[in-house]
C-alpha cells in the first residue's frame, strides 16, 4: 500500500469569510511532499451531496483532538456553524491547544447547562414534509431518549409520553420543560406514574431546557464554535442531556435545512446503535446538509453495531491506537489483503500522525480526489490564520 506524508495546517480563504451558499466546504490538512515539492492537501466536502462525517480516534495525547479543533475553526471561519458536545472538559479553555486558544476563543460561544438554561424546540411540533408532527409523537421523541437511557420499558416509555403530550399541548404556559414533567409526573393520581416521577426526579430537577416560541428556532446558527458543556452532570445524567441536545439539533437542522457540523468530543460515552440519535447523524446527516465530527480515544468501548455505524463515517483519522486495538483499527480502514501492511504503519505513529483515509481527499490542483489510506503529519503553523 502507497502511503503520503502530510503536514497539516490551517486555512483562511481569500478576502474573509466564505458565504453558506458556498458549494463545498473544505478542511485543509497541509501538504504533501513528494521529493523536493510540496502540494497542498484538503478535504472538500460538498453538504447535502457527500457524507460530510469524520471519525477520528486514537489513544490519549496522539494529536487527535487538536486535528479536531483545527477543523472546528476551519469550519466555523467558513460560516458553518459548529455545534460541539463537551461531555468531559475537552473543549474547556485549558484544553484547547495553546497554539490555537486565541483564535479558537475568537470563535467559540460556551454554555454551561449546569449554570444556565438553554432555548431548545424539542417540544415544539416539527414540520415533516408538508405536515406538522403530533403532539404525541413530539413528546414521544424525548420520552424515547429518556426512557432509554433510564432502562424504561415500552409500557414505562408509553406513560411517560401520555404525561408529557398534555404539556406539548399547553406549552404557552409551560415554559421550563423539565420542572413542567416532573410536576405532572408527581401530581398524577396514576402510582405507577409517579414512581416514573421518582425515579426521574434526579434529572428532572435540573432546570436545564427552556421551551423556545413558535415561530422561532434554538438552532444555533450564526458561524462560531457553539459549545454546550454538559460535563458537570453525574454519568447517566449527562448521557440523556447530550442526545436530547443532539435530538434537537438533528430534528431542528433537517426542518430548516441548513448546513452545519456536530462536533462531539468522547463520544465512547454516548449511544451509537441503530436507533439511536448518533446513528440518524451519521446515516440520514448527508440528506440534510448535516455535518459530523466524532472523536473518541478508543474502539474498546463501542459494540459491534456501533462500530459498524462508525464505519460509515465517510472520513476517518487514526491517530496512534492502544496496541490492543491495533488489529480492530486496521479493520476498519483497509481491505483484508492490505490489512497486515496498515497494522505495521499503526504501530509506527508518533504523536501527532495519523492515517486518513477520505473519498473526499484532494492534492494539489488535482480535480479528482485522493481515495487511498495516507499518513499525516499534523505540524501547525507559527502563524495562524493572521
Amino acid at each position: 500500500m502507497d502511503m503520503v506524508v502530510v503536514t497539516l495546517q490551517l486555512f483562511q480563504p481569500k478576502g474573509g469569510y466564505l458565504m453558506i451558499s458556498r458549494p463545498e466546504i473544505q478542511a485543509f490538512l497541509g501538504t504533501y511532499q513528494e521529493g523536493a515539492e510540496k502540494f497542498p492537501v484538503h478535504l472538500q466536502l460538498h453538504p447535502g451531496v457527500d457524507p460530510s462525517s469524520i471519525f477520528l480516534t486514537g489513544s490519549s495525547g496522539s494529536g487527535k483532538s487538536t486535528a479536531g479543533q483545527c477543523m472546528a475553526i476551519q469550519f466555523a471561519k467558513q460560516r458553518i456553524p459548529v455545534l460541539a458536545l463537551d461531555l468531559g472538559h475537552t473543549l474547556s479553555p485549558d484544553h484547547i491547544c495553546p497554539p490555537l486558544s486565541s483564535e479558537f476563543e475568537a470563535l467559540a460561544i460556551r454554555h454551561d447547562l449546569y449554570a444556565e438554561s438553554v432555548a431548545t424546540d424539542i417540544l415544539n411540533p416539527k414540520l415533516c414534509g408538508s405536515n406538522t408532527e403530533s403532539p404525541y409523537d413530539t413528546a414521544y421523541g424525548l420520552c424515547q431518549i429518556i426512557g432509554q437511557n433510564n432502562r424504561f420499558g415500552p409500557a414505562q416509555i408509553a406513560s411517560l409520553t401520555a404525561e408529557v403530550k398534555t404539556i406539548v399541548e399547553c406549552r404557552e404556559i409551560c415554559p421550563h420543560i423539565f420542572p413542567s414533567i416532573l410536576e405532572a409526573l408527581k401530581s398524577s393520581t396514576s402510582a405507577n406514574v409517579r414512581m416514573l416521577g421518582n425515579r426521574l426526579e434526579p434529572l428532572l430537577q435540573h432546570d436545564v431546557f427552556e421551551r423556545r416560541q413558535n415561530g422561532s428556532s434554538s438552532l444555533p446558527i450564526s458561524p462560531h464554535i457553539h459549545i454546550f458543556d454538559v460535563s458537570s452532570y453525574p454519568d447517566t445524567i449527562r448521557t440523556t442531556l447530550a442526545e436530547l441536545l443532539l435530538y434537537d439539533w438533528f430534528c431542528s437542522a433537517r426542518a430548516l435545512q441548513i448546513p452545519i457540523v456536530i462536533m462531539v468530543d468522547e463520544v465512547q460515552n454516548l449511544r451509537l446503535g441503530r436507533g439511536t440519535i448518533l446513528n440518524r447523524i451519521i446515516t440520514e446527516g448527508r440528506k440534510f446538509s448535516i455535518g459530523s465530527m466524532l472523536i473518541s480515544q478508543s474502539l474498546k468501548g463501542f459494540a459491534p453495531d456501533e462500530q459498524l455505524a462508525l464505519s460509515q463515517t465517510g472520513t476517518k483519522l487514526f491517530f496512534k491506537p492502544p496496541l490492543t486495538e491495533i488489529r480492530a483499527c486496521s479493520e476498519m480502514l483497509a481491505e483484508p489483503v492490505r490489512r497486515s501492511g496498515t497494522v505495521e504503519l499503526l504501530k509506527k505513529l508518533k504523536v501527532g500522525q495519523c492515517l486518513l483515509l477520505s473519498d473526499f481527499t484532494y492534492i494539489g490542483d488535482s480535480l479528482q480526489p485522493s481515495s487511498d489510506c495516507i499518513q499525516v503529519s499534523i505540524s501547525l503553523p507559527t502563524s495562524i490564520i493572521k
